[in-house]
């Protein structure tokens, strides 16, 4: 391993030991030495366009996987990362969300927060969930998640909620770019438009849910309100959790409280990430009974 590597896995543990990174739990900042992880080749890019219709393309993932996305949406490194961030289930992938407990079983009900395009839709539907909720508060992604699972939805296995999670209902703000589904989020500018705000425990009820077994959420930092939003469910049901912690450094710890106070034995972090500024946070936080 070339000098560069070592101090880069080095970094987060002379933090942590400087007292520097209180909110980042030991496992995570020593899971950059686990050896299983440095082994991790990534599949090389296999991204194809099959079809287009208007404003909207359709593009086939590793020869698997057909999505709708904005015309727009350019074909890159980065737009296989997203899809590898689900997918590929090696260790070094901290993002992936069916580990640690968090799996899907045959029948189960899933709540997919931040649906975008629809990847972790694939692998419930894969995994035989019953049903998937797809919530994702871009109109436009809203809108290629109905046409990439039309058939799905027609059969009742899938439902999209055009709508954004929260602590209570509402609206706000949000910024999107047909360039970059992923860049979608909550924000105060000029080109944002007004959307919804649900919570999950009202869904639960106007869907006439009967019970909710898996809840996977990767919402650019909102995570903490809508697990708020949620909380009636969560200490009832306890459905799997798997859930992002890094967009902030303390979204982990307060994450890890909501699901606590709601009764969670088993919750474990995942992954290590700086964003680029050099404060290290867990990848994700996977909770269960």
């Amino acid at each position: 391993m070339k000098f560069s590597g070592i101090a880069k896995r080095i970094n987060p543990v002379l933090q942590k030991v400087c007292g520097s990174l209180p909110l980042t739990p030991w496992s995570s900042v020593l899971s950059r030495f686990d050896p299983r992880e440095l082994q991790g080749v990534p599949p090389p890019m296999n991204i194809k366009l099959i079809a287009e219709a208007g404003e909207l393309k359709q593009l086939r993932f590793n020869n698997k996987h057909d999505a709708w996305f904005p015309e727009k949406t350019r074909i890159s490194a980065d737009l296989w990362n997203e899809y590898l961030s689900v997918f590929w289930p090696h260790r070094a992938n901290g993002h992936y969300y069916l580990r640690n407990g968090s799996v899907i079983n045959s029948g189960d009900v899933c709540l997919d927060c931040g649906s975008c395009e629809g990847f972790f839709a694939f692998q419930a539907l894969e995994a035989k969930a019953a049903k998937v909720i797809l919530i994702e508060p871009s109109a436009t992604m809203a809108n290629c998640l109905r046409k990439t699972f039309a058939a799905d939805i027609a059969a009742g296995r899938v439902v999209v909620v055009n709508a954004a999670v929260g602590a209570a209902e509402g609206s706000t703000t949000f910024a999107f770019d047909d360039f970059d589904p992923f860049s979608g989020k909550p924000a105060a500018i000029p080109s944002a438009i007004k959307i919804s705000v649900t919570t999950i425990t009202k869904l639960f009820s106007d869907l006439e849910l009967k019970r909710l077994d898996f809840i996977k959420m990767d919402i650019e930092g909102a995570e903490i309100q809508a697990l708020e939003g949620s909380l009636p469910l969560l200490e009832r049901l306890h459905p799997k959790l798997a859930i992002t912690t890094y967009h902030r450094p303390f979204d982990y710890i307060a994450l890890h409280a909501i699901a606590k106070s709601a009764g969670y034995p088993k919750i474990t972090p995942v992954g290590l990430v700086d964003r680029g500024v050099g404060v290290f946070r867990p990848v994700m936080l996977h909770a269960h009974l």
